[in-house]
């Protein structure tokens, strides 16, 4: 068989010319870097208006909510709102943390809330008569009590978040789980982004943050419907203004505590006096729809009974 070789010339020629274009390679490859589509932020929470609106609705209904958890009616107080990719979010995340995942259907992806582990950590504390007072994260799981008081709040979260979404369009909330290690959490992409509203909750001795987490992708296809959903004219707020302040309020006044046996209630009769625990000169509490408003003193007016308002007792 016949063998056919280069000779010396072709060979030096050929390296050469490999040589060359090695190092065209290389230059190529510095100079073009891949373009990165989940790296555009292509929705801002501050230019969906109806977006801000369920925020607001969300933390006026979590004030009130809140109250069946926590001894109290907490300081709620919106901090940012801001974009961040999936994998930055959890990395962010001590360890445990207390991490509801859950649908909001026709949105698609999985929402989530986030709770700081000292908050929860000042309510356990707070429910059971301790002082909130900072706790140090120690990197161990939570205990049966505090996952009941978890499980406590993300009820009332998730009824409160499902509501304030209402007013702008229907929903449907699905619990799916909660995750109180972040770093195995694997229903988004890495790079997956996420708008997140946080918010500082503040007990008497300290205070934690609430998180919620929302995939842009689920909101992508929605975002014209919450941008233009506020957009009505100067005469149709004053109208929208008018029906508002035109809803009629219920308005209680507490005078007092007491406890009597089933023995006491079974025996009193027309004439007999029931003790309460207040003193008659202390103020007496005033509230709107079941939330404390003011303090007052009790008087008449007009031939009815009425209260007088000295102090303004709203959070």
């Amino acid at each position: 068989m016949d063998e056919q070789l280069l000779s010396q010339e072709e060979i030096n020629l050929l390296l050469k010319t490999l040589g060359k274009e090695e190092k065209k390679q290389v230059k190529t490859d510095k100079e073009v870097q891949p373009f990165d589509v989940s790296a555009l932020e292509r929705i801002y929470a501050g230019r969906l208006p109806s977006l801000e609106f369920v925020f607001e609705r969300w933390i006026s209904g979590l004030k009130r909510g809140l109250v069946s958890v926590i001894v109290g009616v907490p300081t709620i107080i919106k901090e940012s709102v801001g974009s961040v990719k999936f994998s930055e979010l959890v990395s962010r995340l001590p360890f445990p943390s207390a991490v509801g995942y859950f649908n909001l259907h026709p949105f698609k992806g999985n929402f989530m809330i986030i709770l700081d582990p000292k908050l929860i950590y000042m309510v356990v504390s707070n429910v059971f008569g301790g002082s909130a007072k900072p706790y140090k994260i120690e990197g161990k799981e939570f205990t049966k009590v505090e996952m009941r008081i978890i499980e406590r709040m993300l009820r009332v979260m998730y009824a409160e978040l499902e509501e304030a979404w209402r007013t702008v369009m229907n929903v449907q909330l699905i619990p799916i789980g909660i995750e109180t290690n972040p770093a195995i959490l694997m229903f988004a992409r890495p790079k997956e982004k996420y708008i997140v509203l946080r918010l500082t909750v503040s007990l008497e001795g300290g205070d934690g943050y609430i998180l919620l987490a929302i995939p842009q992708e689920g909101i992508e296809p929605y975002k014209e419907m919450l941008k233009g959903i506020l957009e009505r004219s100067p005469e149709d707020y004053e109208k929208l203004l008018k029906a508002i302040l035109g809803v009629p309020l219920h308005i209680s006044v507490k005078l007092g505590y007491t406890k009597i046996t089933l023995g006491e209630l079974y025996n009193l009769k027309v004439g007999d006096t029931i003790t309460l625990d207040k003193p008659t000169r202390e103020p007496v509490e005033i509230y709107v729809e079941g939330i404390k408003k003011f303090l007052g003193v009790l008087g008449h007016s007009k031939n009815k009974k009425a209260f007088k308002i000295i102090q303004d007792v709203q959070e």
